[in-house]
């Protein structure tokens, strides 16, 4: 897979000097945001009758001044933030709802507003009580051992942001004994509070955090600030007013957009390479032309013209063949991504166009899991015709394309259509 190590490099580079600029999370990519529920609207209210937008606006832009791209913390952020609105409003307590309604702004997308609010939700949790006979205890050395960490939890932890020293934390009780599980150290934050150790407050941050597995998550305000950065310097944006919805839908299974889980799960390098693989695609379904060269011992040549669909059904082989090969690449460590992840990523980097992509999101039928290949495949041929349509110039040509890539991508077929066709290459 070809990569250019030279863009990396200017990269990396550069961020040094982006640290001379002022910070800003400006949306720069998401259209309607994913915290658009009820509860979420009902938050915003509460704060906007709190607090004018005049108050939240300009709080925010205070809080931003003097911040520091290698001090970054949501936590340090939401504190500040609530401060500066206090200032205006002391009786304000709405952050959730100031978040919320500073996303609706575009003042930061959605991965920072997921952020922000575990933040808050960590920062403001209280301590209950829990029966210890209910509690999982560890063996009496991993107690011991956690006892004496936890001592030192407040010295050790002054100065750093609360979800690195949470991490740095978990890791040091881990070090002692690796086995220790998760109740385990419930226990342990348990026991350090019955005896005093810790305070009802930081016990209860500390027990909120490990419920929402927070030293799992390698991706904090300053690690997703420095991956935008890197991507925008290698890939800047040729419209910073074009964004889509299409990225902000929530995914199956879990309470994460697509947007999120690209970023939440993927370094700048592998977002890079996965967007790469989509360019390429992008560029065999619009060639005008694909030959098969056959060269003999004398290197005469045989030329074999492939036909529009045979030039796609290729497209998609290929496209099969280098997301298989992902895996094996050294940056993923035996990984392997969705193809909807592929198609984020090619937005993120501009290969696709937000217009197509949320063109492509409105072909509703071809995303329902409960209809087959064919049943997909009806939904592009009424709308766009025949397979023939595929040779239209873009962006006639490449968005029905992607449309039945999708369906390849996303439904198994028990039958190749064109397996026993003599006329059909691919």
């Amino acid at each position: 897979m070809r990569f250019s190590l030279f863009g990396l490099i200017v990269g990396v580079v550069s961020l040094p000097l982006l640290a001379a600029n002022p910070v800003s999370f400006t949306n720069d990519r998401e259209g309607e945001s994913f915290y658009s529920s009820r509860s979420d609207r009902r938050a915003e209210s509460r704060a906007l009758r709190q607090a004018h937008e005049t108050y939240l606006n300009d709080a925010f832009a205070e809080t931003l001044r003097g911040l520091e791209p290698s001090k970054l913390c949501s936590f340090d952020l939401n504190a500040a933030l609530l401060a500066n609105l206090k200032k205006a409003k002391p009786d304000f307590s709405e952050l959730n709802g100031a978040i919320i309604y500073l996303r609706g702004k575009n003042q930061f997308d959605d991965t920072v507003t997921k952020l922000l609010l575990e933040a808050n939700s960590i920062a403001t949790s209280s301590s209950s009580f829990k029966d210890p006979d209910m509690l999982i205890q560890p063996h009496a050395r991993a107690m011991e051992e956690g006892l004496k960490i936890l001592a030192n939890f407040g010295t050790k932890s002054r100065g750093q942001c609360f979800d690195d020293a949470y991490r740095a934390l978990y890791g040091d009780i881990l070090k002692f004994d690796r086995h220790l599980t998760s109740n385990h150290i419930e226990a342990i934050f348990h026991q350090a509070q019955a005896q005093r150790i810790i305070s009802p407050e930081i016990y209860a941050r500390l027990e909120k955090a490990r419920v929402n597995e927070l030293e799992t998550r390698s991706l904090t305000l300053r690690t997703y600030y420095r991956k935008i950065q890197s991507l925008r310097t290698q890939f800047p944006l040729r419209d910073r007013s074009e964004r889509s919805s299409f990225v902000t839908k929530k995914l199956d299974r879990i309470r994460l957009s697509r947007r999120q889980r690209l970023m939440e799960s993927y370094t700048d390098i592998q977002i890079i390479l996965m967007a790469d693989i989509i360019k390429k695609l992008r560029s065999r379904i619009e060639s005008p032309r694909a030959e098969i060269l056959i060269f003999n011992q004398q290197n005469q040549v045989e030329t074999i013209p492939l036909e529009p669909m045979e030039r796609f059904r290729l497209a998609v082989k290929l496209l099969r063949k280098e997301m298989s090969l992902l895996p094996l690449n050294t940056f993923f460590q035996g990984r392997s991504p969705e193809y909807i992840d592929l198609m984020t990523a090619a937005f993120e980097t501009g290969v696709i166009a937000g217009s197509e992509l949320d063109e492509l999101a409105g072909l509703e039928e071809i995303w329902n899991p409960k209809k087959t290949f064919w049943e997909k495949a009806q939904v592009w041929v009424r709308l766009f015709g025949t397979v023939a349509s595929i040779a239209l110039p873009p962006p006639y040509g490449f968005i029905p394309a992607l449309a039945i890539v999708v369906i390849e991508m996303t439904v198994g077929k028990k039958d190749e259509p064109n397996a026993n066709d003599p006329t059909v290459l691919f």
